[in-house]
């Protein structure tokens, strides 16, 4: 079975742009790295990327893993 770009995982970092630090780290594939910046639930990694784009800044996400199995 061929593997398509859509099935390979990369494990992520959100650091913050004020002080560059590391806040979260994810896996996932496709589009996953995007989706916490939408995300609006409770959570302190959601309330601290609120509080960055509210101050006009974007969250800095770096694939540090790619091209992984799961």
């Amino acid at each position: 079975m061929n593997k398509t770009q859509n099935d390979e995982y990369y494990v992520y970092v959100y650091i913050d742009p004020r002080d560059y630090r590391e806040f979260y780290y994810g896996k996932g594939k496709g589009n996953r790295k995007e989706s916490h910046l939408s995300d609006e639930s409770d959570s302190v990694k959601a309330a601290l990327i609120r509080e960055i784009l509210n101050q006009g800044e974007q969250p800095i996400i770096r694939v540090i893993a790619a091209n992984l199995t799961e």
